[in-house]
């Protein structure tokens, strides 16, 4: 079977060679990769479908281009042909321009916005899905641009190509379901503008349920090929999905977006309702207005970071330069019309709709591109990661140093990062960032961190809690470890003392690298505390900021002493 794929490839080569300028070379191509269908199945070889695919990507761009130099029929049918086997062996960009074969030009949805969807890697990630490369992909553009569209289109492809899988989509409300739900049937039921059934010849609709806004095909099983279901709809016992997991803005508007606590509750019905629903190899497509860091995608985001199966795409209405990214060559938007919408709009409306820029993203006063970065060792480094980084020097540290925001009471989190010191660098590679309310065993973790690290120089916050605290951990780490901490009393306003360090933080600690860490891990939830800390809006939790401030204080002036007030000798 090997030797006759080699067979293939060979023959292949030779007739690329001759330049393909001639109709009887390309159709000579296109027979080939028919024959190629005939003697494998490419649904269960897929090292033979992979060599057909990429043959037929290099036919049918000679078939474009002579057909479009000579104005031959010829050519345009070959090309045509060549399209619609690819569009059969889940090749997305094919099979967009084939479901609209028969439309009008000017009428297309996807021709006309093909080459800006390709320019900013849209439709390749959706490629990279269907090829098991990404496990997420994440999508913001501005409204308008055609992005639920792109949705129904590329799920109609999906349930052709799987019709015996099943898959859920999800929006924030039922009218925006029951819109994509309408989509896709009418993309699977309109012979005369698309080429569905011509792509998929086979497959048979089974049946159709309005009232559920499900679509199923071929078989009649329990969970259908589409479910269309608000993220506020009963999804218990509705469906499971093994092939694609779809989300359509999740959150409903600005005034949502504004209010931290019902972000907080859409992503527990993101985690407990919509993504409990995937089966192991499910893949998840989102497409939202990005509101807010606490946002779904947000959220996604700092849960994946420094993963390369996620892959999250925002493009801004506008470039820098005040030059619009959507300039489709039919129904396209110029600058004046995004510069036009942005000044009859609110700034953060704007930044919001068509920017991509979360309402709280000019005021985040870490974002992870501004943290330093390392690794433990260079065999650490994942394979291609581009991020910035350094190695933590390989010998004892000049210093270990440690700081305690403790947890005073309620929703609080007790935050104490480790720091060793080379020279100007500092390099936190463990914390302790725990809300546990049985203060006994977290005063055992706060110990075991010390007694782990054996730090040079401890320092506790001791408002409140922190000399309850302070007193309870130095009781259990005496003899252990070689400091003592050392309880000192703030009075600096957290705002400004956070502020007034932000920039040394930055400039002189170094993090650990996202793969070294798991997003739920006391680093992790430390690392997004962090990293989602705006001085544009009042924050419930700072205690991750507020303690890297105390290190940064700390660190310049280790000394503290007691103030004491004495009579004068004299």
């Amino acid at each position: 079977m090997g030797k006759l794929i080699e067979w293939y490839k060979e023959v292949a080569n030779n007739l690329m060679k001759t330049g393909l300028r001639k109709y009887s070379e390309q159709n000579s191509l296109y027979n080939l990769v028919l024959n190629m269908k005939m003697d494998f199945s490419f649904k269960e070889n897929e090292e033979a479908r992979n060599c057909a695919m990429k043959i037929c990507r290099y036919n049918h761009m000679m078939a474009a281009q002579m057909a479009g130099k000579t104005g031959d029929e010829k050519f345009e049918e070959l090309y045509w042909k060549i399209l619609l086997i690819e569009a059969q062996n889940h090749q997305v960009d094919s099979g967009l321009l084939y479901l609209e074969k028969n439309r009008i030009p000017s009428e297309r949805f996807y021709e006309p916005r093909r080459e800006v969807f390709l320019k900013h890697g849209i439709i390749q990630s959706l490629q990279d899905l269907m090829d098991d490369k990404l496990d997420i992909f994440c999508l913001s553009v501005p409204p308008g641009c055609g992005k639920s569209t792109l949705e129904d289109f590329f799920l109609s492809l999906v349930g052709g190509w799987f019709p015996n899988d099943f898959n859920l989509s999800s929006a924030h409300s039922s009218i925006l379901t029951r819109s994509l739900y309408d989509g896709v049937l009418e993309i699977i039921n309109d012979p005369v503008e698309y080429t569905w059934h011509e792509i998929f010849p086979d497959v048979k609709l089974q049946g159709t349920n309005a009232k559920e806004t499900t679509v199923n095909m071929e078989r009649n099983g329990r969970f259908k090929t589409w479910t269309f279901r608000s993220i506020d709809g009963s999804l218990t016992g509705a469906t499971r999905c093994n092939r694609f997991l779809t989300a359509d803005d999740l959150v409903s508007g600005i005034e949502e977006a504004l209010n931290k606590n019902r972000l907080d509750t859409l992503w527990t019905k993101v985690v407990n309702d919509l993504r409990s629903r995937r089966l192991e190899g499910c893949k998840e497509f989102y497409i939202a207005t990005r509101w807010s860091v606490h946002d779904p995608i947000g959220r996604l985001q700092q849960l994946y970071e420094g993963n390369p199966r996620a892959r999250f795409i925002a493009v801004p209405a506008l470039t820098d330069d005040n030059k619009s990214n959507f300039l489709f060559t039919t129904n396209g938007f110029s600058e004046k019309y995004f510069i036009d919408a942005k000044e009859s709009m609110d700034e953060i409306s704007f930044n919001c709709l068509y920017q991509q820029k979360p309402v709280e993203r000019e005021g985040l006063l870490f974002p992870p591109e501004s943290l330093q970065r390392f690794f433990f060792n260079e065999e650490d480094v994942p394979p291609g990661c581009t991020d910035q980084y350094i190695i933590a020097p390989n010998r004892e540290a000049d210093a270990i140093w440690a700081v305690c925001d403790t947890k005073d009471k309620g929703t609080d989190f007790e935050s104490l990062p480790i720091a060793y010191q080379y020279g100007d660098k500092f390099f936190i590679p463990d914390v302790v960032f725990d809300d546990n309310t049985d203060y006994g065993v977290l005063d055992e973790k706060t110990a075991n961190i010390l007694i782990r690290h054996n730090p040079h120089m401890i320092r506790f916050e001791s408002n409140n809690a922190g000399n309850r605290v302070a007193y309870n951990v130095q009781k259990i780490i005496n003899g252990k470890c070689r400091a003592e901490i050392d309880p000192v009393f703030t009075s600096a306003n957290k705002e400004t003392k956070i502020l007034v360090n932000s920039n040394y933080i930055k400039k002189h600690f170094y993090f650990l690298h996202p793969s070294q860490y798991k997003p739920k891990s006391d680093y992790g939830l430390f690392m997004e505390n962090v990293t989602t800390y705006t001085t544009k809006a009042k924050v419930l939790h700072d205690d991750g900021p507020d303690s890297l401030a105390m290190m940064a204080e700390y660190v310049a002036v280790p000394e503290h002493r007691k103030t004491m007030i004495m009579s004068s000798p004299i």
